[in-house]
This record gives structure tokens, sequence and C-alpha cells, in this order.
């Protein structure tokens, strides 16, 4: 199978690729981006972070690859209000931490 990008978003990376099997007749979308740049960020804000939260505070930068990663695996959107908590409880999983900025745990907050 041959791959073939569809689309490379400059803004966050997120490259989409299109894959097609000519003999069993199966098309597959994959999306792949490079997140160690943001992931290097979070980290430093995470040990520079004070301990206290305002009103709002930045405690969390998912990059749109681990974005598209939730909603296709785990059915959970970002960008939905009804899925705060579940956003809350990955970003609280040790899988994920190195999402956060704040070195908190979100369903406590």
């Amino acid at each position: 199978m041959a791959r073939r990008l569809l689309d490379a978003d400059p803004l966050t990376g997120l490259r989409t690729w299109h894959e097609h099997d000519a003999e069993s007749g199966r098309t597959l979308i994959h999306y792949e981006g490079d997140a160690e740049p943001l992931i290097a960020r979070n980290k430093a804000a995470a040990n520079a972070a004070s301990g206290r939260l305002g009103e709002m505070a930045h405690v969390a930068s998912i990059p749109a690859s681990v974005q598209m990663k939730w909603l296709v695996e785990k059915g959970v959107d970002i960008l939905n209000p009804d899925h705060r908590q579940a956003v809350a409880t990955l970003l609280d999983d040790p899988e994920w931490r190195y999402l956060k900025t704040r070195n908190i745990i979100l369903g406590r907050v």
C-alpha cells in the first residue's frame, strides 16, 4: 500500500495521510504529528508554575495528534464542554500527564 500525504497543517504540525489497498479495496486515513516541542514547553511550564491557581489557569496543552487519538480511540472531544470531566480524567492519568503545564490533579480543581 502506498501512502499519500493529504494535508500538512503548519500551525499544529498534524499530517494527514491516505492509504489505499487495491486488492482489498480498503482505504485508511492516518494522522501523525511531532508533539516533542509542545511536550518540552509543557514540562518547562509545569516546573516553573507556582501551586496557586486563579480564576482561570493554563493547565494543559494537548497536541492535535493526541486530540485526534482521544477522539477516535476514546470518543473524547476536548472541545465538547460535556467531555470536560473525561478530559480531566485523561490528563490526570500518568500516561498523559506530560500534557499538563501544572503539577496538579485536575479532578480536584
